[in-house]
């Protein structure tokens, strides 16, 4: 189970992986022991392709903890994180023989994997909106002054809505350029741009006020 803090900074590879620089749309590069040739992503999705499982596997090991790490901070709990990074490479791996461009695995798992998170998200608002009804009464307040600033402001995003918290945490959190963040949000880049500096508003606003 992924339980890194989604407050912390994304972990550098080890000794042995070499990666592309964070938030690239390039594909990584990993070497598996310190005498083997790298190997790209796009070679590996090819050899995916032919039935070649062990590669999915490799796909897999290089991008799992990357994609937990994302759908953690997105999602603001661990309970769900397992589930949706196998749902993602489920779908990955079914429609991998689909994929146009090979050397952006990266790019398009992450697109699979906010999917699954919104689709989280969505239930969650249900879920919480019945339970409201139910109790007839609005749940207890945090005590704001039993909150750090860090843990004020994993509260504030825990309440803006979806399409405002996955671009500010994929943009300001993950480092990821914009335009992956609106590839893998499904929008323009006007859009998600426009949703980020919507969700920074929200946040200093709220911020403001504790």
């Amino acid at each position: 189970m992924f339980k890194e803090d989604p407050r912390a900074v994304p972990m550098n590879a080890s000794s042995t992986v070499k990666r592309s620089e964070s938030g690239s749309g390039r594909s990584v590069v990993v070497y598996t022991h310190s005498g083997d040739p790298p190997i790209e992503d796009a070679e590996l999705v090819k050899a995916v392709q032919g039935g070649d499982t062990i590669a999915f596997r490799r796909l897999y090991e290089r991008h799992a903890e990357e994609l937990a790490r994302l759908v953690f901070r997105i999602l603001g709990s661990n309970a769900e994180v397992d589930d949706v990074v196998q749902e993602s490479f489920v779908i990955a791996f079914e429609r991998i023989a689909k994929i146009e461009q090979p050397q952006q695995f990266r790019r398009w798992l992450t697109t699979i994997g906010v999917r699954r998170c919104w689709r989280r998200l969505r239930r969650q608002r249900f879920r919480h909106a019945v339970r409201g009804l139910l109790a007839h009464t609005a749940p207890a307040a945090s005590d704001p002054d039993a909150l750090g600033p860090a843990d004020e402001l994993w509260d504030v995003l825990r309440q803006l809505p979806p399409d405002l918290r996955i671009p500010w945490i994929m943009a300001r959190v993950e480092r990821r350029r914009l335009d992956d963040v609106a590839d893998a949000c499904e929008v323009s880049l006007a859009t998600v741009k426009r949703r980020i500096a919507l969700a920074q508003e929200r946040i200093d606003r709220r911020l403001a006020r504790e």
